[in-house]
C-alpha cells in the first residue's frame, strides 16, 4: 500500500513517520498546492490531509472529483459534529481527531484503505497465495516466500487488482513514488526473479506482460475448479 501525506502540521508529520515505521510506502508532499497535483496521479491507494487545507469545501469535491476511487481521510483538532457531516458529505471518507494515539490512526488508515479494495481484513487470499498485509508478508500454504520489499510490493499491488490489466507506469509510481526509479531494465530483473519466485504455482496463478500495456496478474485456480466440477 502506499499513503499521500500532506505533511503540513506537526501531527501530519507524525503520523507519516507512524505510517513509515508500520512499513507502507508514502508519499509526502509540504504544501496545499502540491496536494492536487500528487493526488491526481493516483499513485496511492489513500490521501491523508489536514483540515487547515481545506479552507472551503470545494476543495475537497476537487481532490474527490480528481480521483473517485482514492480515499480520502482529514486529520481535525477537536472537529465539531457539523464539520464532520460536512466532509463526509463532500467526499472524504473518514475524519480522525488529531487527538487520537497514533496507533489507532494507523489502524484506522490501513482499514479503509483495504476496504476500498473489498478487502475487510488485512488478509489477501490470492489462489493458491496468502498475502498478510500488516506483516507484509506472503504465504504459500506452509511456506513464507522470501521476498524483498520492493517484490513484495510489486505483488501486492497486482494482487490487489487482480484480473485487471496494470500500467508499467501506474506500477513504477505506485512501488516508487516518483522517486529513485530504477532503470528499465532493473524494473525488468524485479518482474523476473518474481516470477520465479512463484514458479512453484505457475499453474494456478502467473504474472503476465502485455506488452505496450503493462501487466496483469491472472489467477487460474478458480477456474480449474469450476472445469471440473463443470465435467
Amino acid at each position: 500500500m502506499r499513503y499521500l501525506i500532506a505533511e503540513t502540521s506537526w501531527k501530519l508529520v507524525s503520523l507519516s513517520k507512524a505510517v513509515a515505521d508500520s512499513g507502507t510506502l508514502r508519499t509526502r508532499c509540504e504544501s496545499g498546492e502540491e496536494i492536487e497535483d500528487y493526488h491526481s496521479t493516483g499513485a496511492q491507494d489513500l490521501t491523508v490531509i489536514d483540515a487547515g487545507l481545506l479552507q472551503r469545501h470545494s476543495a475537497l469535491s476537487r481532490l474527490r472529483e480528481l480521483q473517485p476511487a482514492t480515499p480520502i481521510c482529514i486529520v481535525a483538532r477537536k472537529p465539531r459534529p457539523e464539520q464532520i457531516a460536512a466532509w463526509l458529505t463532500s467526499g472524504a471518507d473518514m475524519v480522525i481527531d488529531e487527538a487520537t494515539p497514533l496507533p489507532e490512526m494507523v489502524a484506522r488508515l490501513a482499514s479503509v484503505a483495504r476496504r476500498a479494495h473489498g478487502i475487510a481484513q488485512p488478509l489477501l487470499e490470492c489462489g493458491p497465495l496468502s498475502l498478510d498485509l500488516e506483516a507484509r508478508r506472503v504465504h504459500m500454504g506452509t511456506v513464507t516466500l522470501s521476498l524483498s520489499p520492493k517484490l513484495y510490493e510489486i505483488l501486492e499491488f497486482l494482487a490487489l487488482r487482480s484480473g485487471r490489466l496494470a500500467s508499467r507506469e501506474a506500477l513504477l509510481n505506485h512501488v516508487y513514488g516518483f522517486e529513485n526509479e530504477p532503470a528499465p531494465r532493473v524494473f525488468d530483473v524485479y518482474m523476473c526473479n518474481l516470477r520465479t519466485h512463484l514458479n512453484g504455482v505457475a499453474e494456478a496463478l502467473r504474472i503476465d506482460t502485455v506488452r505496450g500495456s503493462g501487466y496483469r496478474l491472472e489467477v487460474t485456480e478458480r477456474r480449474k475448479a469450476l472445469r471440473a466440477l463443470a465435467a
